[in-house]
C-alpha cells in the first residue's frame, strides 16, 4: 500500500484579504459593460496607486490572492489599502458615503495564516447611470443635482421611497427608474448628499413629467 507523504517545501498557502461581489442594482445581477477595479495602498505621502490586478472567481468576485504573501510573515507589519471601482455604466453606491472601499492587509506565510481571514466577499452594489441601457418599457426619470447656486453636485443618493435608486454623476446628472410608482399621478423625489446632510426633494407627475430634464437642488 502507497503511503503519501505532505512534502512542506512545495505546499503554498493563497489568501485574499478583501473579495468583492459586484451586483446590479437595478437588476440583481451581475453587471453588463466595463468594470475596471484599481488597489491602492497607503504610504506617508498618502495613497499610491499599485499595478496589481484583482482575479475574479468562478463565483464573479474581485480578490487578491496573494495581497499580504511574504516570505517571513513576523517581519512584516500591516499595510493599509483601498479598493477604486470604475464602470462604464454605473456608479459604486460606496461613493454615497465615501472614495473608496478601505480594509486591512495583513501578512501571512505557508506556516501562519493572516490575523484576519476574509471567508465571504461583500456587495458592492452598482448604481445605473444615465448612460445605462434601460429596457424600452422602463420608465426612466432623468435630471441634475445642483446645489443652491447651480453648481452640479456628484454623489447624491436620489431616491423614490425606499424602492428606486440612484446616484448623480460628476457632472450631477442621474437617471432613477420608476417600476413601482402607479401609472399616473405625482410622486416624490428625493434626493440626499450623505457626505454633507444635504438634502432635497421634487414632485413629478406621472406619466407627463416623464419627457425632459428635472433639477433638484440640494441645501
Amino acid at each position: 500500500m502507497t503511503a503519501w507523504r505532505v512534502i512542506t517545501a512545495e505546499r503554498r498557502m493563497l489568501y485574499s484579504p478583501i473579495g468583492l461581489r459586484l451586483v446590479d442594482d437595478f437588476t440583481g445581477l451581475a453587471p453588463v459593460g466595463a468594470v475596471r477595479a484599481f488597489l491602492d495602498r497607503q504610504t506617508a505621502a498618502g495613497w499610491e496607486t499599485t499595478n496589481i490586478k484583482a482575479v475574479r472567481t468562478p463565483s464573479d468576485a474581485l480578490t487578491y490572492p496573494g495581497l499580504g504573501r511574504s516570505a517571513s510573515a513576523a517581519v512584516q507589519p500591516p499595510m493599509h489599502c483601498r479598493i477604486r471601482i470604475e464602470a462604464d455604466l454605473y456608479r459604486p453606491d460606496y461613493l454615497l458615503t465615501s472614495d473608496a472601499i478601505a480594509f486591512d492587509v495583513f501578512p501571512y506565510d505557508d506556516a501562519t495564516p493572516p490575523a484576519v481571514v476574509a471567508t465571504l466577499p461583500q456587495n458592492v452594489f452598482l448604481l445605473p447611470t444615465p448612460a445605462y441601457g434601460f429596457a424600452d418599457h422602463v420608465r426612466v426619470l432623468r435630471g441634475q443635482v445642483t446645489d443652491a447656486v447651480s453648481r452640479p453636485v456628484a454623489n447624491v443618493e436620489i431616491m423614490f421611497g425606499a424602492t428606486e435608486r440612484a446616484a448623480s454623476d460628476e457632472r450631477g446628472r442621474f437617471a432613477l427608474s420608476l417600476r413601482w410608482p402607479a401609472l399616473t399621478g405625482a410622486i416624490q423625489i428625493d434626493a440626499s448628499d450623505h457626505r454633507t446632510g444635504r438634502t432635497g426633494q421634487i414632485n413629478v407627475n406621472l406619466p407627463a413629467d416623464l419627457v425632459g430634464a428635472h433639477v433638484i437642488v440640494i441645501s
